[in-house]
């Protein structure tokens, strides 16, 4: 919690665009728009390379995206979102927080396409819910689970700023000024928010006993979910040992060995040719 109150501070554990700090969770660096639309592919990718070689029992990762209203705008996402869909990426499931609020304008101003219809031309499965609904959410993603060949993307209307109030307790909702600084620099009042949301100002970082027990029952859930896990994946290990020693090897961090010496670069031929022929090859 002391960690939390230090949201987006210099030098603390939780900033606004966080840094590699794998022990907690954090494998890339983010900034970019459309990064983690980029990651999210290239870990799909990945997880099929994975499964393919070691097989599911170990590897059957789903992995799970979030991109914002000018994430997805971005043309690395165009790129990404074309290369999931030719590959049939089942395993990756994208939740687009569509709030239509950007930066210094509202989304209709800069952007009108269709973002449904784009990424089902490119092969995925699209879902539209209310982002505020859990049912709706939870159906969504039970559903994402269960497409057999496509990626998912769920289209989360959502409310930016939700529940958002100023000093007179008028809503502070859908306002452009709210994204990307503090709220209440852009006019809203943190006391009068926090008890229309049913808080407490005088104690904000306060966790609701109900929200304790939930995320207590889920702890012991997963205790037991990845111990079947782990479980699991060391009864493969003594299967398939040769497979659990590439596992290791392609998890240690260590670079292979590689015969320098075996490679030949070809007398008169220059090292942009095969760039050359990847160019032909596209525009043939």
């Amino acid at each position: 919690m002391e960690e939390l109150k230090e949201f987006r501070q210099w030098g603390s554990v939780t900033p606004g665009h966080p840094e590699v700090n794998v022990m907690r969770g954090i494998e890339n660096t983010s900034g970019p728009l459309g990064q983690g639309h980029t990651y999210a592919v290239g870990a799909a990718i990945a997880a099929k390379f994975l499964k393919a070689r070691l097989g599911g029992d170990v590897m059957g990762q789903t992995i799970y995206a979030y991109i914002s209203d000018g994430g997805i705008q971005e043309e690395i996402s165009q790129g990404a979102g074309r290369v999931a869909g030719t590959l049939g990426l089942n395993n990756l499931i994208m939740f687009y927080d569509a709030n239509n609020v950007q930066l210094s304008t509202t989304v209709e101003e800069v952007d009108d396409e269709n973002i449904a219809m784009k990424y089902t031309a490119w092969g995925w499965y699209v879902q539209s819910i209310d982002g505020h609904n859990v049912e709706e959410i939870r159906k969504a993603l039970v559903n994402a689970k269960a497409e057999p060949s496509r990626p998912s993307l769920i289209i989360g209307k959502t409310i930016m700023g939700k529940g958002a109030l100023d000093a007179e307790k008028n809503s502070f909702e859908n306002k452009v000024s709210t994204h990307g600084q503090p709220l209440s620099k852009a006019g809203v009042s943190i006391e009068q928010t926090i008890k229309n949301l049913g808080g407490d100002p005088e104690n904000p970082f306060y966790i609701f006993p109900e929200v304790a027990e939930l995320y207590e029952n889920r702890r012991k859930q997963l205790e037991i979910i990845m111990a079947g896990k782990y479980a699991k994946k060391e009864a493969w290990a003594k299967t398939y040992p040769e497979k659990a020693a590439k596992l290791e090897q392609w998890f240690s961090g260590k670079i292979p060995e590689i015969d320098w010496a075996a490679i030949e670069q070809k007398s008169n031929q220059p090292t942009e040719a095969h760039q050359l022929l990847y160019w032909d090859s596209r525009h043939s």
